[in-house]
């Protein structure tokens, strides 16, 4: 049984469609050399190795034992990464792994073992590999749960990645190469890993990892282990939105309103920066709901206040425009904050007496405002739609 984190993974995502894919090419492969077509182009050579049999050996294999063995560690390793990456990432380390490890296994025949030049190398084990090594950068913190016993993945990789060393190993010390490619195998992986890293897998497995300590701290009721656990992610991921939200809300539970808002405001800024608005407004609302006596910039507030009018929350937004005009008045912000939510209540809430108390208070408080003439003219919309209810 896999973890919680992994079985997530496959419940809330797309199907592993490049690893089903990659499979049913297996099963093609080894059907048609069942059916006696001729496969001799596709197989891997040494002595006449080619560009392209590096990758279509994969897909033939010697026997059924073979084929299924590679399935099983496809299914089970590929899915999981290719559920948790983006698929171009793994359809890359899938198919540089096995082109790698091809060429890895025919490099060993040609230098070590000229007179097996002429036997062909096939199978997809190399690919499996590949998948091994990229599990083992972007799952490295996580468990793998067999009965009730929890073991960390790590370990689970060892117990694949030990018998292939001895086993490169012992073709060394026995003077041949055997009929299992090792040193394929070993080369694969060792693709898997350097291309997961170089994609940066690591930072997805380290996200993942604190996302699943925080839940358990959470579900432990550990506030105070969850904030620091949060306050590390955000020092993992500074520009993460999703961190610093779940920082805010830690902080807003441990009692800490000044940490909380300055995580919300982060968060706010870093949606501004990737125009990311729902969240945004979520987040905004999120802040005013529980932090009612903390105060957001004004420019922030103002800005997040519009946004969330656009998005269709029209009596938070003009609540919060109210706020902040009462707030900070005789300010730009309060200025224009007084007079949009004059704006939002006569336009969008059809509430001509609110919006017509809101412009009175306007022209009272604002004589000078440069935004007079509008002010004006929004109130004589007001009392005209009052006197026609």
């Amino acid at each position: 049984m896999v973890s919680a984190q992994m079985r997530t993974l496959f419940a809330q995502q797309r199907l592993a469609w490049a690893t089903i894919g990659i499979c049913l090419l297996m099963l093609s492969g080894y059907a048609a050399q069942r059916a006696g077509v001729s496969t001799e182009q596709l197989q891997l050579v040494p002595e006449q190795l080619t560009a392209w049999s590096l990758l279509t050996t994969c897909f033939l294999h010697v026997n059924l034992t073979h084929l299924l063995g590679n399935l099983v560690w496809l299914l089970l390793f590929g899915s999981m990464v290719e559920l948790a990456v983006r698929r171009y990432e793994y359809l890359l380390v899938l198919l540089c792994g096995g082109v790698v490890a091809s060429a890895t296994q025919a490099a060993v025949v040609l230098v070590a073992y000229p007179e097996r030049a002429e036997t062909p190398i096939v199978g997809a084990s190399g690919m499996a590999a590949a998948a091994i090594g990229a599990f083992a950068v972007r799952f490295f913190a996580s468990d793998v749960r067999i009965f009730k016993v929890s073991v960390p993945s790590l370990w689970i990789i060892l117990l694949w990645l030990v018998p292939q060393l001895t086993g490169a190993m012992g073709t060394l010390a026995k003077g041949g190469i055997g009929t299992v490619g090792y040193w394929g195998h070993l080369g694969g992986f060792l693709a898997g890993l350097v291309l997961a890293l170089a994609l940066r897998m690591t930072r997805a497995g380290a996200r993942s990892y604190l996302a699943q300590r925080l839940l358990q701290a959470q579900e432990r009721g550990d506030i105070l282990e969850a904030l620091r656990i949060a306050e590390g992610w955000c020092d993992l991921e500074p520009d993460s939105v999703q961190a610093h939200l779940a920082a805010a809300r830690m902080a807003l539970a441990a009692g800490d309103e000044l940490l909380s808002l300055k995580h919300y405001q982060q968060s706010l800024t870093l949606c501004e920066m990737f125009n990311d608005i729902r969240t945004g407004v979520e987040a905004f609302l999120e802040a005013r709901q529980h932090l009612p006596a903390r105060s957001l910039p004004r420019e922030m507030w103002l800005r997040w206040s519009l946004r969330t009018a656009q998005t269709g929350y029209l009596v938070e937004a003009a609540v919060a425009l109210q706020q902040l005009a009462e707030t900070a008045p005789h300010t730009p912000e309060g200025e224009n904050a007084l007079l949009h939510a004059a704006r939002i209540s006569l336009q969008n809430l059809r509430l001509p007496d609110k919006a017509t108390v809101l412009l009175q208070r306007f022209l009272k408080q604002y004589p000078h405002s440069a935004l007079t003439s509008y002010a004006l003219d929004l109130l004589r919309q007001a009392r005209e739609a009052a006197e026609e209810k």
